[in-house]
Order: structure tokens, then sequence, then C-alpha cells
């Protein structure tokens, strides 16, 4: 399956989640966060959705473009690139905001969930997955994790496991986020959490609480591969929430003027006909 295949399979699985969690349909302005290569994007935007992109990587905005140009024109200027802190978008200026397996990425992730509350209108809807260290498996290698491995071992214990080519990207890449995290903070910066995943149901892991030199989580990963299949887990990190307030009136102001972190500067963002 391609990407964009599995872009159309996320937008109409969220699609389904909002009216089953919110108890409407989504309309109005929609932000991805971490939007990727932009499968998402342009399978909403193909929907008539007035959706944008926000992503840290140049790489993958380049990926972006290059999707855009091949599927659909005019997702090329829905994406924004920024370093990873303020968005360039003004305070309540989305409807809803989606965001898919980015936060096992995100270094603090009360920056960008602060973030991602002051660009959601009130009334407006937060939906969000990503991978829960409860849960004891990586997805990255789709294989059981240790709860907490300090990284320094991840290359390691993976060579034990027999992949090691997933090790620097596991090691560079990847931190440790879980639901109750996530619930936390989205309720102390007063959103009310309609849905979060329970306490996955998973075997104990006892051996890599004590791993502490790379031979231990070495001798780990080897014992784990001799234990042969792994079942991935039911459910990941996954949180649907509302921020509090009535929905006001949609893009009934001017579009207002976005900050670009390239010069400093803002500039006026042209708006796509739907």
């Amino acid at each position: 399956m391609s990407a964009i295949e599995k872009g159309s399979q996320r937008y109409s699985r969220f699609k389904r989640d909002h009216l089953n969690h919110f108890g409407a349909k989504f309309s109005g302005r929609l932000l991805d966060f971490g939007c990727g290569a932009g499968a998402f994007v342009i399978s909403a935007l193909q929907d008539k959705v007035d959706v944008h992109g926000i992503e840290v990587e140049p790489t993958r905005r380049d990926q972006f473009i290059l999707n855009s140009e091949k599927y659909e024109p005019r997702a090329a200027n829905r994406i924004s690139l920024y370093p990873g802190r303020l968005m360039p978008y003004p305070s309540n200026y989305f409807d809803g905001c989606y965001s898919w397996f980015v936060f096992e990425h995100v270094p603090e992730p009360q920056v960008s969930l602060r973030e991602i509350v002051r660009v959601i209108r009130p009334g407006g809807t937060l939906t969000l997955f990503a991978e829960d260290a409860r849960n004891r498996w990586d997805g990255h290698s789709n294989t059981p994790w240790p709860p907490y491995l300090p990284r320094e071992f991840a290359a390691a214990y993976l060579e034990g496991l027999g992949i090691p080519h997933h090790a620097d990207f596991i090691t560079k890449s990847v931190v440790y986020i879980s639901t109750p995290v996530v619930v936390d903070i989205l309720q102390t910066l007063g959103m009310e959490v309609v849905y979060s995943n329970d306490q996955p149901q998973r075997d104990p892991f006892p051996d890599g609480l004590y791993v502490t030199n790379n031979e231990q989580a070495r001798a780990l990963g080897e014992k784990m591969r001799a234990r042969g299949a792994f079942e991935s887990p039911k459910e990941n990190l996954t949180v649907f929430a509302r921020k509090p307030g009535a929905r006001a009136s949609i893009h009934s102001e001017a579009t207002p003027r976005l900050r670009s972190f390239a010069g400093g500067e803002e500039h006026q963002r042209p708006s796509a006909s739907l």
C-alpha cells in the first residue's frame, strides 16, 4: 500500500473517530501536526476540507511538495516548516488538530501541546495518536521494548534482536511518551479529555529494568529474539480532547497574517480555493 493510500485510510478513520467521539462531523479549518509527506493533508483537501500541515523536517517538507505536485497541486501552499516550538499561526485559528504518531519524536511534549491548545478555537477538537511507552513495544522496529530502556543501550539491544539497522533512528529520534503524560498536560492546559486509551495489558518485562551496559542489553535482545513471534499492541496512545467554550462562527474574519520564521517578518499566506 502506498503512502497516499495510507493517508486516505487515516483520513477516513479521522472522520469516523470525530463523529464517534465528538458527536459531529468535522467542519472548519484543520491542522495536521507533524504532517510528514502530506498524504493526510492531500486526502482531506480532496474532501474539500480547509486543511494545513506543519512539519519540522525539511526533507519531509520536500516530500510533501513532491507529493502535492503528483497528486494534488493545491496542497503545495498548505505546509509550514517551523523550528519545533512556537507555531506560525494566530491563536484560536483552527477548528481541529490531528496528529498521527508524532509525539514519540517530540522531546518537550508540553511545549507542542501548549501550542496546539493555543491555536485551536474554543469548542475545537484534538485527535492524537502516538506510541505509548506502557505498551513495552517499539513500532519503528516492530519489536518488544523494555520500558524506558536508556537510549544509549538501544543499539546493543537491537543488535541482540538481529535488527541493528534501526539503531541510529531509534537512538536519536525516538523519546518515551505515554497517555497519562499527554492527558495530564492537556488537562493542565484546560482541555476536556473525552477519551483516552486504557492501561495496556501486557506481560511484565522485568529484565529490562536491570540493564546497565551494552553487554546486558545485547543479551536481553538475544533472549527476546529466541522467544519467537511478537504480537503488537491492540491500541497505542490515543487521546480525543475538546477545548472548552462555545465554538465561534467559522472563518468570518479575513485571512490572518501568519508569522514567517524565515526572515522574522510577517507575510500574508495565500488562501487556496476549495
